[in-house]
């Protein structure tokens, strides 16, 4: 992804005051929260028979972060998914406590066993990759470091794939990101671009693009979020071939809900 003119020729090279960072920490406390809307996509270029295709994925997320001592605690999301040339899926319900996560939508709920309604499932990661939405006091840190002001309360700035996720085996590519805040120095949106190539050519794509644009409301807001009743939950890996062929026809996400 080239890097806009704008970004490479800023001007200003003061540093992100420390104020953001203390805003956001202040609002990391158990039984408050934030509101979220994202827009995101995955898109794929590659080569078949020497002919260029792409595939994309867009995803839209709306629902509330759960905060509980200095993070994230849970979160409950809508989730819609659509991609080229596939099209729309049936949108469906994300709960997100721990590492576990719970999905639903009214035809999941028909599908599965009587009783149940909700299908769960566990990361294997250490944080859950669905507080994702969140930005941590130590990402702010890390771009508002990497940032220049360039209108007040706007910052952009750039870095390497590997610098932004703290990753080396990431391979190459670059990030470039805008962060705005309100007057009380607390985020309202994050907008986060990049690409990346692979190392070598056993790799099945061209290139990979990356675009996340996080909108945040209502900081401080009470958010208690419930996990669903074990009654009420179905493990994943528990799913016979037909329930799980009729659950993902139905809106469960093909690779899971992480």
């Amino acid at each position: 992804m080239a890097v806009p003119a704008q970004a490479a020729s800023a001007t200003s090279t003061q540093a992100a005051p420390a104020d953001p960072v203390k805003a956001l920490k202040a609002q990391l406390l158990p039984g408050k929260g934030v509101k979220v809307n994202e827009l995101s996509s995955i898109t794929l270029d590659f080569t078949v028979n020497d002919q260029a295709m792409q595939v994309k994925v867009n995803t839209s997320t709306t629902g509330t972060l759960a905060f509980g001592k200095g993070g994230v605690a849970a979160a409950d999301f809508r989730v819609r998914m659509s991609s080229r040339p596939k099209g729309d899926n049936p949108p469906y319900r994300v709960v997100a406590e721990g590492k576990n996560a719970y999905v639903t939508n009214a035809g999941i709920a028909k599908a599965l066993p009587s009783g149940r309604s909700w299908i769960g499932s566990r990361t294997s990661e250490r944080i859950n990759p669905l507080f994702g939405s969140a930005i941590t006091p130590a990402d702010l840190k890390f771009m508002l470091g990497k940032s220049s002001e360039v209108t007040t309360g706007e910052y952009q700035g750039t870095a390497t794939l590997a610098e932004f996720r703290h990753d080396k085996s990431v391979g190459s590519g670059d990030v470039e990101f805008h962060l705005y805040f309100d007057k009380n120095n607390l985020l309202t949106r994050t907008v986060v671009d990049s690409t990346t190539s692979p190392d070598d050519d056993s790799t099945a794509y061209d290139t990979m693009a990356f675009h996340t644009d996080t909108r945040y409301s209502g900081w401080g807001t009470s958010a208690k979020i419930a996990v669903p009743a074990a009654g009420k939950v179905i493990n994943e890996k528990k799913l016979d071939t037909k329930t799980r062929k009729a659950v993902i026809k139905a809106g469960y996400p093909e690779s899971g809900p992480f």
